[in-house]
């Protein structure tokens, strides 16, 4: 038997993939505030309020790398940085320049780690997800890129 077997019997690195599709993901959470325009008089959403954001990004790639890693967690820390400085204990009214839902939010972020961490990391970008409550969430999915 040649190469090193996992317990399960396959072998590390991307030999181990065999036709499956695996997905890594990582949270964050930061707190802000915001106030959404364009809604009907006394909607609770108009008003100024805040929220416990939490960011859950989910990674991909075709081959796994080193010890069988998609990405080392640790590579992602340019995001946490980012989310901290722009938004955490913020107005994202005062630091977005689109309506700040978390729809919205999650396709800037999206875009944002696309051009900021994605070239530096062997994985790729499949969502980001943004709750702003434990009840709800808005995914953004990247399209097939080549």
């Amino acid at each position: 038997m040649s190469g090193h077997q996992t317990p399960a019997g396959a072998p590390h690195g991307s030999d181990g993939l065999n036709g499956f599709h695996v997905e890594i993901s990582k949270h964050f959470a930061f707190e802000a505030a915001h106030r959404l325009g364009g809604l009907p008089e006394g909607h609770q959403c108009g008003r100024h309020h805040g929220h416990s954001y939490r960011v859950e990004v989910r990674l991909t790639a075709d081959e796994l790398s080193g010890p069988g890693f998609i990405t080392d967690f640790g590579e992602l820390e340019p995001f946490a940085a980012y989310i901290k400085q722009s938004f955490d204990h913020r107005d994202l009214n005062e630091v977005l320049n689109v309506e700040p839902t978390s729809e919205l939010l999650a396709v800037h972020l999206a875009r944002w780690f696309i051009e900021h961490v994605e070239p530096a990391i062997p994985g790729r970008l499949v969502a980001v997800v943004v709750s702003e409550t434990a009840k709800t969430s808005a995914t953004c999915t990247v399209s097939e890129r080549k």
